[in-house]
């Protein structure tokens, strides 16, 4: 049996010892033991830039409150931890399950597409889990980005490969995607409330100036 696959539901522990909400759901054991491997990940790589592991419940909390399932809350928290790492299938599976594991490997084909190439993919995109994983990691993304505005300025957007313009276009077109699935959705307000911040204090002739600079050094 896999070691994080579905509890028995005598088994599973409720984080709030309450009556539940239409959007609360309980979670089992392998939960929190996937939050634990997310830990120990941050820990061991806690001088490479990972997301803090507040950010990594951040976005299995932005899973849920859409009403997703606990296994899209592993696969969301899973991929967030996983940064650019290749990890196999098979350890994704030993890790988390068959079908967290290959929830995971869908997303991340998803997220590691040209932005073009993933707004096409989203657009056709039948699973829901697929897409409800995918909107959590571009509101952590878009949120991170306002952060890193509001600290380095215009030249937060130097890291991308494209000019600001054209990556804030990116993301709208992306939101058009979820909207269009979604329109009511909790994460597709999210999306479109981080993004509306990011527009608000961004300063897109001095990011495309930063931009241009930095990558003419590169060149």
């Amino acid at each position: 049996m896999d070691r994080l696959e579905d509890a028995p539901a005598s088994r599973r522990a409720s984080v709030d010892s309450g009556p539940m909400t239409p959007h609360e759901i309980q979670l089992s054991k392998r939960f929190f033991r996937a939050t634990e491997w997310a830990a120990s990940r941050h820990e061991d790589d806690a001088r490479e830039g990972r997301p803090s592991l507040g950010q990594v419940l951040g976005i299995a909390s932005l899973v849920l409150e859409d009403g997703g399932t606990e296994r899209e809350a592993i696969a969301a928290m899973a991929l967030d931890a996983l940064g650019d790492d290749d990890v196999a299938f098979d350890e994704l599976r030993e890790q988390f399950g068959k079908k967290v594991a290959r929830l995971v490997v869908r997303c991340r084909d998803g997220r590691e597409a040209g932005v073009a190439t993933r707004v096409e993919r989203l657009e056709r995109e039948d699973d829901e889990s697929v897409r409800r994983v995918l909107a959590s990691d571009t509101v952590r993304e878009l949120r991170a980005l306002v952060v890193s505005v509001r600290h380095s300025g215009s030249v937060a957007f130097a890291r991308f490969a494209i000019p600001p313009g054209e990556q804030m276009d990116n993301y709208q077109a992306i939101l058009q995607v979820f909207t269009r699935h979604d329109p009511r959705g909790t994460l597709t307000e999210e999306v479109r409330h981080a993004l509306g911040e990011l527009r608000r204090i961004a300063e897109l002739d001095a990011a495309t100036a930063a931009w241009q600079v930095a990558h003419t050094d590169a060149a």
